[in-house]
């Protein structure tokens, strides 16, 4: 009678639904709220606890969260960032998780002030990228006016720099939100030199010496392997501005404009690929 009463017991408990969690529902705001927000807030803003973390605050999710790649949070979420508060939570969340909470953090929205962007990129970037991100400086820097970065790679790009270069990381001293903010002014400079005119000015103040830009012999260092194309485009300004022929070219160089040369140099490099 026994035996009979615990199987009838069994079979009751098969049939009860069970209390659903955040991981049984994979829900990506459960799992976040249970996970995440005593740092990171409720709504992707740095809570009062997250300010306080040493020896830096957390990051605020909301001002990012469409400007960073999902393998990029993959990585952070999964093995966290050494020397941060931000531990592993791949002994917490599953990778199924990890995904909701990733499009969970994928749905904030912000946007972003132009205005703060320009006062801190004047403030950090403009030492090696000039104040109108032309990078006449003279150091090497990328002209930000032509790149041809989308706004997430700007984005990578300032967090963790270029190695090689004087682009150094500047998550640690620029905030989430001044990163959005002075990635999408930077992304607000850009103009794409247009061919088209390019060749136009190329006729006018080129073609008397240098029929098509196949025609162009470059000279110096290893320059009998080398075409036009190979050249940077600061080396290839460099070229156009400074050159043996601004002697013959005279004022038809002087007389270009900075965008004028860009439309020029992707004409020249649109006819010598």
């Amino acid at each position: 009678m026994r035996i009979k009463q615990w199987i009838g017991a069994l079979a009751a408990l098969a049939i009860l639904p069970m209390t659903a969690t955040a991981a049984d529902t994979l829900d990506g705001k459960a799992l976040y709220q249970a996970n995440c927000a005593q740092c990171h807030g409720a709504t992707g803003e740095v809570s009062k606890f997250g300010k306080s973390l040493k020896p830096f605050p957390a990051r605020n999710h909301r001002a990012i969260a469409k400007l960073v790649s999902s393998d990029e949070m993959r990585r952070i979420i999964t093995y966290g960032i050494r020397g941060t508060a931000m531990t592993p939570k791949k002994y917490k969340l599953d990778a199924l998780e990890i995904e909701e909470v990733i499009a969970y953090i994928q749905t904030f929205d912000y946007s972003p002030n132009l205005a703060n962007g320009k006062k801190r990129f004047e403030a950090v970037c403009s030492t090696c990228h000039g104040g109108d991100g032309r990078a006449t400086t003279g150091v090497g820097a990328k002209n930000l006016v032509y790149t041809k970065l989308n706004l997430t790679e700007i984005v990578h790009t300032m967090r963790y720099g270029r190695p090689g270069t004087l682009m150094t990381s500047k998550r640690h001293q620029l905030t989430n939100i001044d990163i959005a903010d002075v990635a999408s002014y930077v992304n607000s400079l850009k103009y794409m030199a247009n061919p088209a005119q390019g060749k136009k000015m190329y006729a006018s103040n080129c073609a008397s010496c240098h029929a098509t830009p196949h025609d162009i012999k470059l000279i110096g260092n290893a320059a009998s392997s080398r075409s036009v194309s190979d050249l940077s485009d600061r080396l290839l300004d460099l070229r156009i501005r400074h050159g043996r022929h601004v002697d013959r070219a005279g004022k038809k160089v002087e007389n270009l404009s900075v965008d004028d040369i860009q439309d020029i140099m992707a004409y020249m490099r649109a006819n010598t690929n």
